[in-house]
């Protein structure tokens, strides 16, 4: 069985966190006060860490898809399986269009969005191909530039004088209820979707330090989205932040220092793009994962499938824009991310609390 060391952990759980979150300003329908939003769904999905973390700790040696195979039964068990490994895909779809319409919008306005999300495409399975251990090493050895260079971008920000603290005024202007209804929203993504490690913390090596290296790596994450969120409203504001259609790119753009220091796109569209291969990677293994249980064979069978399918739902939305209402949509009105993150995972840790009092 593969293996992976808590550092390898710790590096995906940041990396997949951080991921394409940045390419939105998360709580932005509440104005000046998103970055109240993006704490407090920061510390909603800690809750919900909590109890992922409870659901693993019970049976550390099974992932998802076998704990729902051996509490809910054969034939339902493999049912909710199906399901998940379907969620897993449409996400890890999402994510390859995200890349694909962040290069058009950025260095290839004219580029074949084809072709692009083919590059990306056979990257993740190459990936995918090499191992879990491989790729989680991967995640480990670009952590420290990944980090590194958002600090840099954190200290030009700062210095370069296109900073207004005074945008984050009035703190709660219109109360604390629109803070708290859109929490809601921002606790399922990103934060609740730390469920997906319920598909990789068995292959943990040291299981007793999986509680405090996943807490710790989801704060760590969570600082690094927080103080870009407030960094976009205090660059931008929140009117221009509200209808940008990359808050962070165009907050970077304005940094000129000394005339020499500036025009640090390309490095904002190399994080992006860190981002999103790791988690369009992580979904897309998760997915092939579940299916490779589910019909106990090899998970690289279904690696070519399960990317042929990504790839053509990709190009339903006809647009950047349709491609993000597509997912309002789905999130909202089916509550897609309620059921997978919230839902199932909650009736699962009741049934193992039943069970286990039975047993």
């Amino acid at each position: 069985m593969e293996r992976i060391s808590k550092y390898q952990l710790a590096a995906m759980i940041i990396l997949f966190q951080i991921g394409s979150t940045p390419l939105f300003e998360i709580g932005i329908k509440v104005g000046r006060d998103a970055w109240l939003v993006a704490i407090a769904g920061m510390l909603l999905g800690l809750l919900l860490l909590f109890l992922f973390l409870a659901i693993q700790r019970k049976e550390p040696e099974k992932n998802l898809s076998q704990l729902l195979n051996h509490y809910f039964g054969s034939f339902v068990g493999k049912f909710v399986i199906l399901v998940y490994a379907l969620w897993f895909t449409y996400e890890a779809m999402r994510n390859l269009r995200d890349f694909g319409d962040l290069t058009l919008l950025t260095i290839l306005p004219r580029g074949p969005i084809s072709l692009i999300m083919l590059v990306m495409l056979t990257l993740s399975i190459y990936a995918i191909y090499k191992g879990i251990e491989v790729f989680f090493r991967f995640a480990e050895f670009i952590l420290a530039g990944v980090l590194g260079f958002y600090f840099i971008l954190l200290i030009m920000q700062l210095i370069s004088g296109v900073v207004y603290w005074d945008n984050l005024l009035p703190i709660l202007e219109n109360g604390i209820q629109p803070v708290f209804k859109e929490s809601l929203t921002a606790v399922w993504f990103p934060f609740g979707q730390m469920v997906i490690f319920l598909m990789f913390w068995s292959y943990l090596k040291e299981k007793k330090g999986l509680g405090k290296t996943s807490i710790r790596s989801f704060f760590v994450s969570g600082v690094v989205i927080i103080t870009s969120n407030i960094m976009n409203l205090i660059v931008l504001g929140p009117q221009l932040a509200g209808i940008s259609t990359v808050p962070l790119l165009q907050s970077v753009q304005l940094i000129q220092i000394a005339e020499v220091f500036e025009r640090f796109d390309a490095l904002v569209i190399l994080l992006f793009y860190a981002g999103i291969f790791i988690k369009a990677t992580l979904w897309y293994l998760a997915a092939v994962l579940g299916l490779s249980q589910l019909f106990n064979t090899d998970y690289r069978r279904f690696v070519l499938p399960v990317g042929a399918i990504m790839y053509a739902a990709s190009f339903l939305p006809r647009s950047w824009q349709s491609h993000l209402e597509f997912g309002k949509i789905v999130a909202d009105q089916f509550k897609v991310n309620l059921i997978f993150i919230g839902v199932i995972p909650f009736i699962l840790f009741i049934v193992m609390l039943i069970r286990g009092r039975d047993k």
